[in-house]
């Protein structure tokens, strides 16, 4: 008889606390993979940055000037590109954790239907 209690309640507690385990999982990878695009967006932007800075300092005379321009030309293109591709990122990632998110709320209509 303490035994089927504990079964019991043991099931009850895992289907209480099921949906907010998952949805603190789904929290913590979307965070994760936030993160991630943040640090490869700042290592790129860093890079970027970095080279043009190089390419500054070797500028001595008219041509050298001339082609840094064009460089930085060439590196704002680059930008607005990662910048564009970023945010597709960061709509893929929106989308994917409502998707998710709505899984999670279907399923915990069905548990709780079912008690």
């Amino acid at each position: 008889m303490y035994n089927d209690l504990m079964k019991t309640f043991t099931e009850q507690s895992e289907q209480f606390f099921s949906p907010a385990i998952k949805f603190n999982q789904l929290v913590a990878k979307n965070i994760e993979q936030l993160a991630q695009i943040q640090l490869d967006a700042t290592e790129s932007f860093t890079k970027t940055s970095v080279e043009q800075l190089k390419t500054a300092a070797e500028v001595k005379d008219v041509k050298s000037f001339i082609d840094f321009n064009a460089s930085q030309l060439t590196a704002m293109n680059k930008l607005s590109q990662q910048m564009i591709d970023d945010g597709q990122k960061l709509t893929q990632l929106g989308n994917e954790f409502k998707e998710h998110l709505d899984a999670i709320s279907k399923d915990s209509v069905k548990t709780t239907a079912k008690a």
